[in-house]
């Protein structure tokens, strides 16, 4: 009888383990990829990652672009937080973008560089959760005015609960659009787990 305790034990401990590392992996964001305080010159002590193409240096690969939106040569953002870069995505008043990101089983948030073009702009983020039965909620990141000149966006939370993740959310999708002006965006980044700055 001890025996088979033991064995019950083992089996259970061995489930849980397989479990807990596949939660890490799929749910925690532990395949986001390398993550660093970029934006520690403005504050911001919060560990981000580096979107795919979040440069927009492969062009449009990996994005999916609407109402004109396009990749622009363009001066980069002047920090280069993700290295030399000469494009950008380019919005103007309709357009939209979108790009699916790797997210932590906490609230994720998002940040990157944006400048008004000819005037300031107005850029609305939105986050489309998806399970396998299809979208699972949209929700709303703000808005918020882009000036003339390159500038780190405000941090967006994506406001994903840790509950929509456990009932399946399996993509988690940024989507930009501009309702007046046109902005151009640089160097995307998430923070997979919204850290407390």
């Amino acid at each position: 009888m001890r025996r088979l305790v033991v064995l019950l034990v083992l089996v259970v401990a061995t489930a849980l383990a397989s479990t807990v590392g596949t939660a890490k992996a799929g749910l925690i964001g532990g395949n986001c990829g390398a993550t660093a305080p970029v934006f520690a010159p403005w504050g911001d002590w919060s560990s981000y990652y580096f979107a795919p193409n979040g440069g927009f240096e492969n062009g449009s690969a990996g994005w999916t672009l609407g109402g004109g939106a396009a990749v622009v040569a363009a001066d980069n953002e002047p920090w280069y937080l993700a290295g030399f870069g000469s494009h950008a995505l380019e919005i103007s008043t309709g357009g939209s973008a979108s790009i699916n990101v790797c997210y932590g089983v906490t609230y994720p948030a998002v940040r990157f560089f944006v400048a008004g073009q000819n005037g300031p702009a107005r850029v609305h983020v939105r986050v489309v959760t998806r399970s396998l039965l299809g979208p699972l909620s949209v929700l709303d990141g703000g808005t918020f005015t882009a000036d003339q000149g390159w500038n780190p966006s405000p941090k967006t939370s994506t406001l994903l609960s840790s509950l929509a993740s456990l009932v399946g959310t399996k993509t988690m999708q940024l989507q930009f659009t501009v309702e007046s002006g046109t902005a151009q965006i640089d160097d995307l980044f998430v923070d997979p787990f919204l850290s407390k700055s």
